[in-house]
C-alpha cells in the first residue's frame, strides 16, 4: 500500500509496468509497497522532488523486492532570485524536459562500460508541466565518499568515454540538446557584483582580508574583460557530448556483472555539446567548493583528475595535443569559478544566508567561505595558464 509520507497519487497501473521492467517479468504482480522522500537540497528548480519507492512482488509463487527512484520534474516560474531559472526553451542552458528527453531518446543507452547513466524504466506526465521519471536505484558507493584516487579512475572512464566520440567523429544530433553551456552560465553573473570589488570598504570584512590578496579585484576583471577571448578558444578544441555537472553528488562507484570498476553518472538536466577536458572542471573545483574534498587537497585531486583523463583519452585512441585539454580546463575553470568571486562577497556580507549554511553543510561559516576562496583563488591562477597556453594553441 502507498505510503502516507508520499503525498503522491501514483497509479498502481504505472506502478506495476515499472516493477515489472525492473525485475524483468510480464507476471510479477504488486505487494505491499511504500514511498519515502530522499532529502536533498534543490538547487536547480527543475526538480521538484526525489522518492524512494520500496516493495515486494508475487511472481509465479516467489516473493521478489523491488526499488525504483521516482524523480520529479516540473517547470516552474521564473524566481528572480535564482540563478537556476529553468525554461521552455529547449535550447536554454536550464531547459526543463531536457533530462527525460535525453532517458527517452536512447542516447544513453550507448554508454560505454566503465560510465553509466542509470537505467530508466519509465517517463510519464501525471499533469500539464510535469513530467516522472521512473530511474534505477543506484547501489554503489556515492561520490561524497570517495577516496581520492577514485576520482582519477572516474576520469579515466569519462576519458574512454568522450574521446569515443571525437574518434567516431559523430555526435547524437537533437535540438535539445543544450549549446555553449558555460557560456550561458556566465552570462548569468551579475557584472554589477563584480564591479563591487574595486570598493575600499569591501575589504573591511575580517574574512576576506584573511583569504584574498589585495589583487583580486584586478585579476576578476581583468578575466571579465577576457571571458570572449577564451570561450571561442575553447570552442576550438574537438567537440564531444558532455555532462557539464559531474560533482561528487551525482557520482556512484560501483562493479559491474565482471567485478570491473563503473562509473554511474546521475542527472543528465545539463547534458550537450562541449568540447574536450570541459567535463573535468567540476570534477575537480566543485569538490572543494562544495566541501566534499578537503582545500589542501586540491592540487593531488586536479593531477589525479587530469592524468585519468588524458589516459582516458589515449585509451580511446585519441592522440592529440595534451595542451589542448590543458587550456580547456584551466579557461573553463577560470570563468566558471573565478568569475563568481563576486557571489561569494555577496554572501559573506548577507549574514542572513550564514546560518542557513551552516546548517546545510554542518560546518562553520568560516570553513565553508575559506573552502569556496580557496576554488576561486585557483580558479584565477588557472586564468593565467590559460593565456599562457593560449599562446601556444
Amino acid at each position: 500500500m502507498n505510503s502516507p509520507s508520499a503525498h503522491l497519487l501514483i497509479d498502481p497501473v504505472t506502478l506495476t509496468t515499472v516493477v515489472r521492467r525492473i525485475l524483468d517479468s510480464t507476471t510479477a504482480t504488486l505487494g505491499e509497497w511504500q514511498a519515502k522522500a530522499i532529502a536533498h537540497h534543490v538547487i536547480n528548480n527543475v526538480t521538484a522532488g526525489l522518492q524512494r519507492i520500496t516493495g515486494i512482488t508475487d511472481d509465479c509463487s516467489e516473493q521478489l523486492s523491488w526499488s525504483v527512484i521516482l524523480k520529479i520534474l516540473h517547470l516552474q516560474p521564473e524566481d528572480a532570485g535564482s540563478i537556476f531559472n529553468s525554461s521552455q526553451d529547449p535550447t536554454h542552458w536550464n531547459y526543463w524536459q531536457r533530462e527525460a528527453l535525453i532517458y527517452t531518446s536512447g542516447i544513453l543507452d550507448n554508454l560505454t562500460g566503465d560510465l553509466v547513466a542509470p537505467r530508466c524504466f519509465a517517463v510519464t506526465e501525471p499533469s500539464a508541466n510535469v513530467v516522472w521519471l521512473w530511474l534505477e536505484d543506484i547501489q554503489g558507493i556515492p561520490g561524497t565518499a570517495w577516496p581520492l584516487e577514485r576520482f582519477g579512475v572516474a576520469a579515466r572512464h569519462l576519458g574512454y568515454l568522450q574521446g569515443s566520440y571525437v574518434m567516431a567523429q559523430s555526435l547524437p544530433f537533437e535540438s535539445w540538446l543544450s549549446r555553449g553551456w558555460h557560456r550561458a552560465w556566465v552570462s548569468n553573473i551579475d557584472n554589477t557584483a563584480l564591479e563591487a570589488w574595486r570598493e575600499p570598504t569591501i575589504w573591511q570584512h575580517p574574512l576576506l582580508k584573511e583569504i584574498f590578496s589585495t589583487t583580486i579585484a584586478d585579476q576578476v576583471m581583468d578575466l571579465w574583460s577576457d571571458r570572449h577571448i577564451l570561450f571561442n578558444a575553447v570552442e576550438q578544441a574537438p567537440r564531444t557530448l558532455c555532462h557539464f555537472d559531474i560533482t561528487p553528488n551525482n557520482l556512484f562507484a560501483r562493479h559491474n556483472l565482471h567485478g570491473d570498476d563503473q562509473t554511474v553518472l546521475i542527472d543528465w538536466s545539463f547534458v550537450g555539446y562541449g568540447v574536450l577536458g570541459e567535463d573535468i572542471v567540476n570534477l575537480v573545483l566543485d569538490s572543494i567548493f562544495l566541501l566534499f574534498v578537503d582545500g589542501s587537497s586540491l592540487k593531488t585531486l586536479e593531477k589525479l583528475v587530469l592524468e585519468g583523463y588524458l589516459a582516458g583519452l589515449r585509451s580511446a585512441g585519441w592522440n592529440g595535443d595534451e595542451r589542448v585539454v590543458r587550456f580547456t580546463y584551466a579557461a573553463i575553470a577560470a570563468l566558471h569559478f573565478g568569475l563568481i568571486a563576486g557571489r561569494l562577497l555577496k554572501l559573506v556580507h548577507n549574514e542572513s544566508r550564514h546560518n542557513w549554511l551552516e546548517q546545510r553543510f554542518g560546518r562553520t561559516f568560516d570553513e565553508i567561505i575559506t573552502s569556496r576562496a580557496i576554488a576561486i583563488t585557483h580558479a584565477l591562477e588557472l586564468a593565467e595558464e590559460a593565456r599562457l597556453l593560449l599562446r601556444f594553441l
